[in-house]
């Protein structure tokens, strides 16, 4: 070990002179431990800084540390600067907050270190550096399963073996951190895109197994939530953050896939300036050297090669799977983009044909009730926050009728939930013969209502489910019905509209000229597998509209 990083020796009090005692050693003690306590507290998103007050100033760097890594940087740089006559000041910072700072370009002097060490290397999306390229990683930890210990003793063999492609099946109920300020959560989505596969199959693949994924803001209660009951849940996070929560006494199991991504904690030298770049050097290699990495052992971490020390003194397993190189340049820029769009709200009107033409048959059941079977299907998929209303056409002596009003699918009645009335509301639906019409001016008026009420961040849809019916005895015409709503489009805050035709012999030609109106679809359902194929679309189409889903 190298007898620079002595655990005897203790950095300088604020003169640059050290403590001369027992008394001041002890006190200096109290006050490091204090500082990486409190740093630890703060790590979540706030900001600690230790500064090491010596008489060796030209020799000063600052370095912005991740709080996975920053008490042991601490550590290393009070030892260093003793030993160097060196003054390293580190701040625990969150990397999602740094990755922000450094990409608005703030050149202020404060608000840029000298090294930046994050948790991952896909924080550097959109930091201009051609530093942070080249950085080379000073730790590693992978990413792997979290379970209770009963369900990782039942079913951990299944899963490890299974890998990420286990979540294609629905046998686990696979649960997230929120990727947007998580690097664990955004390299467990690209591993699980990966395992979903590429093109648009892949795309499909990989909403189902994000179906109904909510993700958590707090790691506590995300592994108090690995008890619930049903399906076993499975939270993919840091090996160092299982680590963590088992010394802090919580019953939680890691699951060791045979590949997994990995925080590679990269060590990005941003300044330019010569003698601050010696000293990051000289950091480096101290956190390089025997003393260095026995630290990261002791914080629950592994070097850049996976070595997690003795096991017996860091309780890892000595091997760690393999790596998945899942992380590559502007991968978390696009997978962030293909989560928000997929995360989206709905809030949606749908407009139901009970015209006499909904009386002929698909196969055994008549298309009416193909329809409304199909509606029940797609709202029992929708989340309680999503907001839709209910029209039908045509109606008695009028095109249509507000069946359920829009709103959140949560919200309470005196006759229970909106999602209650509306399944009850569809239920009640008969066609009768005789009557048609009523498609146009229910699209027009409904469309309209929709965009009044726009929601920003949230997918606003028209949905038309139609067996037939005409526009013969519509007070709107076709071309009337597509120049209105080319005039109403507007592409900053779109409304679309989507047609389901159900059956064989629907004109399709109407259908596709007002879906073209708003950015919209129409699609044509022959049986119950197309709307099956059409539901399993729905979400991966928020990411690629030109998914070949059955039109």
């Amino acid at each position: 070990m190298d007898s620079s990083f002595s655990d005897h020796e203790v950095p300088p009090d604020s003169t640059g002179a050290a403590p001369s005692s027992a008394g001041g050693r002890e006190r200096a003690s109290v006050a490091a431990a204090v500082a990486l306590v409190v740093g630890l507290a703060l790590g979540g998103g706030g900001w600690l800084v230790y500064r090491n007050h010596t008489a060796c100033q030209d020799r000063s760097l600052t370095v912005t540390a991740d709080p996975a890594i920053a008490a042991v940087i601490t550590e290393v740089a009070v030892r260093y600067n003793k030993a160097r006559c060196a003054d390293v000041n580190v701040v625990t910072g969150d990397s999602a907050q740094t990755a922000r700072l450094l990409a608005s370009g703030d050149k202020a002097a404060d608000a840029r270190p000298d090294v930046w060490i994050a948790d991952s290397s896909l924080w550097f999306d959109g930091v201009k550096s051609q530093a942070v390229r080249s950085a080379p990683s000073v730790a590693s930890s992978p990413v792997v399963f979290a379970m209770t210990p009963e369900n990782a003793q039942r079913y951990g063999s299944r899963l490890a073996s299974r890998g990420w492609g286990a979540f294609t099946t629905g046998a686990y109920s696979l649960r997230l951190l929120d990727p947007v300020p998580s690097a664990t959560a955004m390299t467990s989505l690209l591993a699980l895109s990966s395992a979903a596969g590429g093109g648009s199959g892949g795309l499909q693949t990989f909403s189902r197994m994000l179906q109904g994924v909510k993700p958590s803001s707090d790691v506590t209660d995300a592994i108090a939530a690995l008890a619930d009951q049903g399906r076993p849940p499975v939270l993919p996070l840091a090996e160092q953050t299982i680590w963590r929560q088992r010394q802090e006494g919580r019953q939680v199991a890691a699951v060791y896939p045979a590949t997994a991504p990995t925080l590679d904690f990269p060590y990005a030298v941003l300044t330019t300036d010569r003698e601050r770049g010696r000293v990051a050097a000289g950091l480096l290699d101290a956190l390089r050297s025997a003393g260095g990495v026995a630290r990261l052992h002791a914080a629950g971490l592994r070097t850049p090669a996976g070595d997690a020390g003795r096991p017996a003194s860091s309780g890892l397993p000595a091997a760690a799977p393999r790596a998945l190189p899942v992380v590559r340049p502007g991968a978390a820029l696009a997978m962030r983009g293909t989560w928000e769009k997929m995360q989206q709200g709905l809030r949606a009107i749908a407009l139901i044909d009970v015209s006499g033409a909904t009386l002929a048959r698909m196969g055994p059941r008549t298309r009416v009730q193909v329809m409304t079977g199909a509606l029940s299907n797609g709202l029992s998929l929708l989340e309680d926050d999503t907001e839709f209303g209910l029209w039908s056409f045509p109606a008695r002596g009028r095109p249509y009728q507000r069946l359920v009003e829009t709103g959140p699918l949560r919200e309470l009645a005196p006759t229970g939930t909106r999602r209650a009335r509306l399944l009850q509301r569809i239920d009640r639906l008969r066609a009768k013969g005789g009557r048609d019409g009523g498609m146009y001016d229910a699209i027009l008026d409904a469309y309209r209502e929709l965009s009044q009420g726009y929601r920003p961040g949230m997918l606003n849809e028209i949905l038309v489910l139609t067996g037939g019916a005409s526009g013969s005895r519509d007070g709107l015409t076709l071309d009337r019905l597509v120049a209105e709503l080319k005039k109403d489009f507007d592409p900053e805050r779109q409304v679309n509209i989507t047609l389901m035709a159900f059956g064989d012999g629907v004109d399709m030609r109407p259908l596709r000229k007002i879906a073209e109106a708003t950015a919209g679809a129409a699609y044509s359902i022959r049986n119950d597998q197309q709307i099956m194929t059409l539901f399993r679309c729905a979400v991966a189409l928020r990411v690629d509209e030109d998914l070949p889903c059955p039109r």
